[in-house]
């Protein structure tokens, strides 16, 4: 029973709405800029809590833990091949044989089995029309099941819901439209289902837990809210153990419960209910042999069993290098120590895999490195997997010091600091876009640049990274991928500059009569200057020298254009959705992180609908003020015993399986660059249907069409033009959105306010430089 079992769809998707998810804006808030200047990296939110870690983490992460190692195998079925379009959404161990359940392309629903060994493979495909789906599927021992069957015309449909039952070669042998219960309940719905192997069919619908037949339909035998019952609700679900014993899960206030539901007396035990602790949401709940039941969550596998009441750690999927970053969607246990799942391999598709116990005393014993971030990305913790099973002599052990704080980003990078500081530094650290120069400053950095002459002919890359990369002659840290940082308009307003001053913008804005509120999107005071500042910190800021520049009047004059924004946003106004406004002139500039050729071919198709140009932030200095903003910046420690081995594992992030699937930003290399460029000469096509890509926004579909390579030759001209990085630090920040509010709250000049600013950013920097 998944606590979650998310589809996921990939990259591009035919609904302009939303799109815009993965970063494109760069317009920066109060708290925004708190994130980025003290690098939270891409990984997701923070958990835990520093009282309840061990503080002494990297020591921990030094040492090889070999107790929870699994190795993982090919599990190779006869006759079955999966496609990279093939989603394996859910495992399950009945009887003596594994069923997968297989989502292929839009809406195909095909269901497989085998024995434990992978041979007397079946299958079928379940019938489906338009945008039909299945959801719920519970087999028994003779391979036949029940399921949720929804139908849909298209996407955007209600789903009609029925019951269907199938036979083991896919034949629907009953079905019953769940509509028949509207008339009782107007708002009935089934939101999980389980058949047992005496035929039974439990669901958990709006009303609660009901008992199904396909010729009496629905019985609610235990009613939600009723005395004794607080933690079941429409959200519950069911799980059917090994043994047919069937649990209840429910998610109340953040707590999870497990309550076992007595099929023969019809109602929950009472003295069967207990919280499972530690448990976090997506985490899955499955079934197996061995124990009631099974969890697996972002990092583990665990047991559950009634007696003694205790989750009990099986598997660690760094400890074992599986490459798993999150909850496994599919897995069953054949026993507590072999499991059976599907684990996305490097070529973006789905492999089946054996999972297996490894013994604590036949672990291989290796050199140990440590790699230390605020937040590991999906990248690296990919390349940290390719580089463990490869390598015989090291392995590398991720040391994520956001898993000690609370949900503040900057305490995590607080920690990293002070360790560095101290000299416990890690063998390697990511970084995200804090300043990283108080560090190789001191020399606590490895100088990569001698590694790089050794290695550049196998690995070139692009000269804008590579000055980025640069300070003075000596490379401190690798940028794997990046994107850009921008302000996009539509090329026609430029008069042929690269860039705009700030009263070129006022003077467009009061001539094409819109207003500030949309002019850059959606903009207030503190998104303008964030933006301003993060485009052109160099203009007020010299570390080098420790100076700053803050009472400058192109500081004031700063200050003085983002005042003319409006306090608060009125969305209603143009129906949330800003991209729409820029065909029709009403929208001018776009903040823009540019991270794809994609993106410029659906700016420039869509949301454009002709020539755009980037003109960087608008300045009086006549630079075109975009950045880059690294994926990650990689450093190898001076300390580290191991450089030599430190050095192959960055390279792995420069091998073109990293470099050509770079589905979020730009790749580094300059192979990986010119691949993803060459790609934008085909049709593109949407991933989800098959169908030719087309971006629909407001009332305005357009179909996309291939880059011609004079666009790619004008993207690539832009981008290599592009070298220059933000050295924002967060204390920096504090400072300036602090005084800056006194100015927009029109309690103090701008004046007054950039002179305050001038005084404590040079006392922080002169002191901190």
């Amino acid at each position: 029973m998944p606590i979650k079992n998310v589809y996921k769809r990939k990259r591009e998707n035919n609904n302009m709405k939303g799109i815009f998810k993965r970063g494109i804006s760069i317009i920066i808030t109060a708290t925004m800029i708190m994130s980025v200047l003290t690098g939270c990296g891409k990984g997701g939110a923070a958990k835990g809590s520093s009282d309840s870690k061990d503080e002494n983490i990297l020591q921990e992460a030094s040492t090889q833990k070999k107790d929870y190692v699994f190795k993982s195998e090919d599990l190779v079925v006869e006759g079955l091949e999966l496609s990279p379009e093939d989603f394996v959404s859910d495992i399950s161990y009945i009887g003596d044989r594994i069923y997968c359940s297989i989502i292929s392309g839009h809406s195909s629903y095909k269901y497989v089995s085998f024995d434990t060994e992978g041979g007397n493979l079946t299958s079928f495909t379940l019938p489906t029309e338009n945008a039909d789906f299945y959801k719920y599927e519970s087999f028994i021992s003779d391979g036949s099941g029940v399921a949720c069957y929804y139908q849909k015309q298209n996407e955007n449909d209600t789903a009609k819901q029925s019951i269907v039952s199938f036979d083991n070669k896919g034949n629907i042998t009953q079905t019953y439209d769940c509509s028949k219960m509207l008339e009782e309940d107007d708002s009935f719905f089934v939101n999980s289902l389980i058949e047992l192997e005496n035929g039974t069919i439990l669901a958990i619908s709006d009303r609660g837990l009901e008992t199904f037949s396909f010729d009496e339909g629905f019985k609610n035998v235990i009613e939600i809210g009723k005395p004794g019952v607080e933690y079941l609700s429409d959200y519950s679900q069911l799980l059917k153990s090994a043994t047919d014993c069937v649990f209840v899960c429910s998610q109340v206030d953040n707590k999870f419960y497990v309550q076992i539901y007595d099929v023969e007396k019809g109602e929950l035990s009472p003295n069967d209910t207990a919280e499972l602790p530690g448990v976090e949401p997506g985490t899955l709940l499955f079934a197996g042999a061995g124990h009631d039941f099974y969890l697996s969550s972002e990092d583990a596998i665990s047991c559950y069993d009634r007696e003694p009441h205790k989750i009990v750690k099986l598997l660690d999927y760094l400890d074992s290098d599986l490459g798993i970053k999150n909850a496994l969607d599919a897995v069953c246990a054949l026993s507590y120590d072999e499991f059976i799942t599907a684990i996305p391999d490097s070529a973006g598709g789905v492999s089946i895999k054996r999972l297996t116990k490894v013994p604590a005393d036949q672990v291989k014993e290796k050199k140990i490195l440590t790699l230390a971030s605020t937040a590991v990305d999906n990248t690296i913790s990919s390349a940290v997997t390719k580089f463990n099973q490869e390598n015989d002599e090291y392995k590398i052990n991720l040391v994520e010091y956001v898993e000690m704080t609370d949900e503040d980003w900057s305490v995590g990078m607080q920690k990293l600091d002070k360790d560095i500081v101290s000299g416990n530094i890690p063998d390697i650290m990511a970084f995200g876009t804090q300043p990283i120069e108080k560090y190789s400053d001191k020399g606590l950095f490895v100088d990569l640049k001698p590694y790089y002459e050794k290695d550049k002919d196998k690995i070139e890359l692009l000269p804008n990274v590579l000055k980025a990369m640069t300070t003075g002659d000596k490379m401190y840290a690798l940028i794997p991928d990046f994107t850009v940082g921008t302000v996009v308009t539509k090329k026609k307003f430029t008069d042929g500059k690269d860039v705009l001053t700030l009263k070129d913008c006022d003077d467009l804005i009061k001539a094409k009569n819109t207003s500030y509120e949309i002019a850059f999107g959606f903009a207030t005071p503190e998104d303008i200057l964030g933006l301003g500042l993060t485009c052109a910190t160099t203009n007020y800021i010299d570390l080098e020298n420790k100076k700053c520049n803050f009472d400058s009047d192109s500081f004031i004059e700063l200050l003085e254009f983002a005042n003319r924004f409006p306090k608060e946003l009125n969305y209603q106004k143009y129906d949330s959705e800003s991209e729409k406004w820029f065909r029709p002139d009403v929208a001018l500039f776009e903040p823009l992180t540019i991270s794809g050729f994609d993106y410029f071919r659906a700016h420039k198709q869509a949301i454009f609908g002709e020539d755009i140009a980037f003109i960087g932030f608008p300045n009086d200095e006549g630079q075109n003020e975009s950045l880059i903003y690294p994926g990650s910046r990689i450093a190898i420690s001076a300390k580290s015993p191991y450089p030599d081995a430190a050095w192959e594992f960055l390279k792995i992030l420069l091998d073109d399986e990293f470099q050509n699937n770079k589905y979020f930003s730009f790749p580094s290399t300059k192979a990986g660059f010119e691949a993803d460029a060459k790609s934008m000469l085909e049709q593109p096509y949407d991933d989800y249907t098959g169908e030719k890509l087309v971006w629909t926004i407001g009332d305005v579909t357009t179909e996309i069409k291939p880059l011609s390579q004079e666009e790619i030759d004008e993207l690539t001209d832009y981008i290599l033009s592009v070298d220059r990085t933000t050295i924002y630090d967060g204390e920096i920040a504090t400072i300036i959105l602090e005084e800056a509010a006194a100015y927009f709250a029109g309690q103090k000049s701008a004046e007054e306010v950039a002179k305050i600013i001038q005084s404590r950013t040079q006392i922080y920097v002169s002191e901190n430089g």
